[in-house]
C-alpha cells in the first residue's frame, strides 16, 4: 500500500513512525536539535561545572553504574545511569549538594517523588524509586534519550506543523495531571522532551504543588503566568495553561510574546485563526484563558486538522500578483554549487520566512546571483527596485557602473539623479565629469557651463547616447518586468503540471499581509516609475511615455494569465 502524503515526513520524504506523532519527524527533528547543541559547546560545561562528577557519587549508588552527568536544574543534578538489577537505563536526579542543608529544597524534592508517583501517563516521565542515601535525596526516573524544545528553538528551524504536533500530547499530560489536583509550574522548552521515535513527555514536576496548597512563586519568569509572578497566594492549573501558551507563542514565532503580545501571524505567515487559540491562552486574566487543558488541544487540532479558510478576494491585478506567491524553482544543472537558474518569492511556509533566491541566474523578491532580477537583486548584472551590482539598473542602483532613477556608480552613472565616481550623466549630474539638466563637477557640460575637458570627454558618446536613451531603456525596463513577472509564472505552472505534485500550500491572506503585497507590487515596479519621473522633469517625454506603455502591457498580461489560470473548465 502506498503512503498517502500525510504520512511522509515533508523534509526528508521518509514514511512516518506510526508511534510518531503526526506531522513530527524523529529522525528530522532528533539531527536539527543536535546540530543546534553544537552551536554552544560551553553552555553543558558552565551548568556542569560545579556537579559532582559520577566517580564521586558511584559509592552511594552500589545498585547503579553511574555513566555521566546529564546536566543542572534549579533543582539538582541529573545523571544517567545504568540499573544493574534490570539492565536498564535510567536518569537519577539528585538535590544539589549545596542545598542538602536547604530543608525547604530537600522536603520540595521528596514531595516531587510522591507527586510523580500519582502520574502514571504516557507523556509524563516516569519515576521508579526514589529516597535518601548518604545525605543525598534522589529520583529514579525514565530515561528519555531524546532532545528537549529548547534544542529545537536554538537551532531556529521549528515548523508550524511541528508546534502543533507537539502542543496536544502535553495538553493531555496537563489534564491529567490537573485532574489528580496537581499544577506542573514550570512549563518551559526545557521541560518538553521528545525521544527518538517523536514522543514527546513533560519533564520536571520538581516544583509542582498540590493546588492550591502554597503560595510559592516558584517557576522560570519568562513563562509565569501573572498571577504566579505576582506572589498570589492561590495557583491554579490556569497558570499551566498560559505557560504552554507562551512555549508555543516561541514555537511558532521563535520569540517569547511581551505583555501585550503581538498576533503571532503579524510576526511570520502562519495560519491566522491561530492568533485567536494562542492569545487566548496568554490572556492576562485566568477567567479569560481556556478554562481546561482539553478546550486547550480541541481548538490547536482544529485548527491543525482542518483546512486553511479560502483566500479573500481582492482586485484583479493584486490576485494577478498574489498567484507569484509560493514559487521555489531550482534548475537541475549547477556550477560551482549553485544551480543555473533559481526562481524564489513569496514565504517558505515551513519556516515562516521569506525566500530568497541565488543561482547564476536569479529571480525573486530578493535575489542575488550572477545576472539577479527583483524586488532587491544583488549580483554582477542586477536589475530591479534596488540594486546592487558590477552593473546595476534600477529604481536606486548602486554598481561600479548604475543606471536608474537614483544611479550611484564608482566608475559612471546614467542616472534622473546620477552620481559617479569618474562620469556622470542625468536630469541631475554629479561627478568628476558631469553631463544633464544640473551638473555638478570639476568638468562640466550643462546648459550654464561647457568645459573644454568636458566637451571633448563627452562628444564622442554622450549626445549619441542621450537621444536614444528613452528608447533603449524603454527596452531594458520591458524587459527586466517580463523576466521578474514572467518566470515565476511560468515556473508555477511548470510545476503545476508535473504528475503527481500536489498542488503549493496558499497560507491565509490576513489584511497586513495583503498591505506588504501591494507595496511589494510598487517595489518591483518601482524602477519604471522613478524612470518616468525623473525622464518627464529632464524633457525626455518620448522615453518617459514608452516605459509607461510598457508597464500598462504588464499588468494587462498578469491580468489576462490570471483570468486564464482562474476560468473553469470546459464541460
Amino acid at each position: 500500500m502506498n503512503a498517502t502524503p500525510s504520512s511522509l515526513c515533508p523534509e526528508c520524504g521518509k514514511q512516518l513512525p506510526a508511534s510518531s506523532p503526526h506531522g513530527v519527524c524523529p529522525a528530522c527533528l532528533m539531527a536539527q536539535a543536535m546540530a543546534s547543541r553544537t552551536i554552544d559547546p560551553g553552555r553543558e560545561n558552565e551548568q556542569q561545572s560545579s556537579a559532582p562528577e559520577p566517580g564521586e557519587i558511584a559509592d552511594r549508588f552500589p545498585q547503579f553504574e553511574i555513566l555521566e552527568c546529564l546536566g543542572r536544574g534549579g533543582m539538582g543534578v541529573v545523571y544517567k545511569a545504568r540499573q544493574k538489577s534490570l539492565n536498564r537505563v535510567v536518569a537519577i536526579k539528585i538535590l544539589a549538594p549545596e542545598r542538602v542543608k536547604d530543608l525547604k529544597f530537600a522536603s520540595r524534592f521528596a514531595h516531587e517523588a510522591e507527586l510523580l508517583a500519582r502520574l502514571n501517563h504516557p507523556h509524563i516521565v516516569t519515576i521508579h524509586d526514589f529516597g535518601e542515601t548518604g545525605g543525598l535525596y534522589y529520583l529514579v526516573m525514565e530515561f528519555i534519550n531524546g532532545v528537549n524544545v529548547r534544542d529545537l528553538l536554538r537551532e531556529g528551524k521549528m515548523a508550524p506543523e511541528q508546534a502543533l504536533a507537539i502542543v496536544p500530547p502535553i495538553c493531555e499530560a496537563l489534564q491529567f495531571a490537573h485532574d489528580h489536583g496537581i499544577v506542573h509550574r514550570d512549563i518551559k522548552p526545557e521541560n518538553i522532551l521528545l525521544d527518538r521515535d517523536g514522543r514527546v513527555k513533560i519533564a520536571d514536576f520538581g516544583i509542582a504543588t498540590i493546588a492550591g496548597d502554597s503560595a510559592d512563586r516558584s517557576g522560570t519568569p519568562a513563562y509565569m503566568a501573572p498571577e504566579q509572578a505576582a506572589h498570589a497566594t492561590r495557583i491554579d492549573h490556569r497558570a499551566d495553561i498560559y505557560a504552554l501558551g507562551v512555549v508555543l507563542y516561541e514555537m511558532l514565532t521563535g520569540e517569547r510574546p511581551s505583555s501585550s503580545p503581538l498576533a503571532p501571524s503579524k510576526r511570520v505567515q502562519i495560519d491566522v485563526r491561530l492568533d485567536e487559540v494562542v492569545l487566548r491562552a496568554l490572556e492576562q486574566e485566568p477567567e479569560r484563558r481556556f478554562q481546561t487543558a482539553a478546550d486547550f488541544r480541541t481548538f490547536v487540532q482544529s485548527v491543525a486538522h482542518s483546512p486553511a479558510p479560502a483566500t479573500p478576494a481582492s482586485s484583479p491585478a493584486f490576485n494577478a500578483w498574489q498567484r507569484l506567491e509560493g514559487v521555489d524553482y531550482r534548475s537541475k544543472r549547477e556550477f560551482m554549487g549553485l544551480p543555473l537558474v533559481h526562481i524564489a518569492s513569496g514565504m517558505d511556509l515551513q519556516t515562516g520566512k521569506r525566500r530568497i533566491a541565488r543561482g547564476w541566474l536569479a529571480v525573486g523578491d530578493t535575489a542575488i546571483g550572477g545576472i539577479a532580477f527583483g524586488g532587491v537583486a544583488v549580483g554582477g548584472l542586477a536589475f530591479g527596485g534596488l540594486t546592487l551590482g558590477i552593473v546595476g539598473y534600477g529604481g536606486c542602483a548602486l554598481g561600479v557602473i548604475a543606471f536608474g532613477g537614483l544611479g550611484i556608480g564608482l566608475l559612471g552613472a546614467f542616472a534622473g539623479l546620477a552620481i559617479g565616481g569618474i562620469a556622470a550623466v542625468g536630469g541631475m549630474a554629479i561627478g568628476y565629469y558631469a553631463h544633464g539638466g544640473g551638473v555638478v563637477g570639476e568638468y562640466v557640460l550643462g546648459p550654464m557651463r561647457k568645459d573644454p575637458e568636458a566637451i571633448r570627454f563627452f562628444q564622442p558618446w554622450a549626445n549619441a547616447a542621450l537621444s536614444s536613451f528613452g528608447f533603449w531603456n524603454s527596452i531594458i525596463i520591458a524587459f527586466s518586468i517580463a523576466i521578474s513577472a514572467g518566470l515565476p509564472v511560468w515556473a508555477r505552472l511548470k510545476k503545476s503540471k508535473q504528475p503527481g505534485q500536489p498542488a503549493p500550500p496558499r497560507s491565509p491572506l490576513v489584511p497586513a499581509e495583503k498591505k506588504s503585497e501591494t507595496w511589494k507590487l510598487i517595489l518591483h515596479f518601482a524602477p519604471a516609475l522613478l524612470l518616468i519621473l525623473a525622464w518627464w522633469t529632464s524633457g525626455l517625454e518620448e522615453g518617459a511615455i514608452l516605459i509607461l506603455s510598457s508597464v500598462l502591457v504588464a499588468v494587462l498580461v498578469l491580468r489576462a494569465l490570471h483570468k486564464k489560470k482562474s476560468s473553469p473548465p470546459p464541460p
